[in-house]
């Protein structure tokens, strides 16, 4: 079992010397290209995928101590010394460098034989997951980091990050390409974070699979009754739902949107989606327009999608238990560290740390 509970999440602003950015970046590069050499690029893309290799890394760099930071740190030390000749690269980043992917993925297609149309859909894919974790899954959390790893055989993995404006607490995001059969259900490799949110909602959960359908017939809705449903819930509340709502299950609520673009929804009308995927995909669709046909399904239909954290809570000493294939990831980092070409004091020192963080973690094969 992984606890979980490693480290801390909470976002922290402190500033990394030169020469530990020097000392992350050497070990980074080692363990990489030994992981790379021994196993495959589209394996070290699995591993990014995982929270636990994730943070072994973080561990191994000796990053730990920065909180939220090491992700980002990790994220640019990665794009930094991965190219298109091992087979994978790391694009987007942090803040708006985010938004950069697609012209990254562009610019490397070629060196990766990556075909035009391979391109189109690993672009469609960061913007999915951007997509998903902002308005699908409304956590309290801003997205300002998406960290983008693609090998050369069309593999690819993405970490973000997101913060609490009110608590400064951080939240990761995991994807992996081979997990996702659905992007709006349960797609996620993992997501962890320091806190839970009391009220989430989470329209990716499997229990929302009634309000995702809901929404779509929704969206075709009369018009002036979708306008009318707003205006009479802007009379009644605009904060609490469960004020007013008569089901004995209905423990949490969902709050309406302040502002709805009417435009857009009677534009979606006219051209409906044939499902939840395809009416996230549409431009301009955000957090409101999703809450808004959130609020609808149950004012309507008196369907209520999930509202549970879907977050692993860090310190819980059984929230997070991995799988087999995450377990056997481990040790092949591990064995990439033993077969790197670190000078054998720091080698020693960066397993001698490693084994340790996994013992106080009861990470047992």
């Amino acid at each position: 079992m992984y606890r979980a509970g490693i480290r801390e999440l909470e976002t922290s602003y402190k500033k990394l010397s030169s020469w530990y950015y020097r000392i992350a970046k050497s070990v980074i590069c080692s363990i990489t290209r030994a992981f790379i050499d021994n196993y495959s690029p589209s394996k070290l893309t699995r591993a990014l995928a995982s929270p636990l290799c994730f943070d072994l890394l973080v561990v191994a760099t000796g990053l730990e101590d920065l909180g939220s930071g090491s992700t980002t740190i990790i994220g640019a030390i990665l794009k930094d010394v991965l190219t298109p000749t091992d087979g994978i690269v790391i694009l987007g980043g942090k803040n708006l460098a985010r938004f950069d992917v697609p012209n990254e993925l562009d610019i490397v297609a070629a060196e990766l034989g990556l075909t035009s149309d391979e391109v189109e859909h690993l672009k469609y894919c960061s913007r999915m997951v951007a997509k998903v974790d902002e308005a699908a899954i409304q956590d309290g959390f801003h997205l300002y980091h998406h960290m983008m790893a693609v090998s050369y055989d069309g593999f690819w993995s993405v970490v973000q990050q997101g913060i609490n404006p009110i608590t400064c607490k951080a939240r990761r995001y995991h994807w992996f390409s081979g997990k996702v059969k659905s992007f709006v259900e349960e797609p996620h490799e993992g997501i962890v974070s320091q806190e839970k949110s009391k009220f989430v909602l989470d329209m990716t959960a499997k229990e929302s699979d009634e309000a995702r359908r809901a929404s779509i017939e929704l969206i075709v809705y009369d018009f002036k009754k979708l306008k009318h449903v707003y205006s009479a819930a802007q009379q009644r509340t605009q904060t609490n739902l469960s004020l007013w709502f008569d089901s004995p299950r209905v423990e949490s609520f969902i709050d309406l949107p302040l502002r709805i673009n009417w435009k857009l929804i009677k534009s979606i009308g006219s051209n409906p989606p044939s499902n939840y995927e395809g009416l996230l995909a549409i431009r301009g669709i955000g957090p409101e327009t999703v809450r808004f046909l959130a609020f609808g399904c149950r004012w309507l239909y008196g369907i209520l999608p999930s509202m549970k954290d879907p977050a692993v809570i860090l310190g819980e000493c059984s929230a997070y238990i991995p799988s087999k294939e995450e377990e056997n990831m481990v040790f092949d980092i591990i064995s990439a560290i033993e077969l790197s070409n670190l000078q054998s004091e720091l080698k020693n020192r960066v397993l001698h740390k490693v084994n340790m963080w996994l013992v106080q973690n009861e990470f047992n094969a």
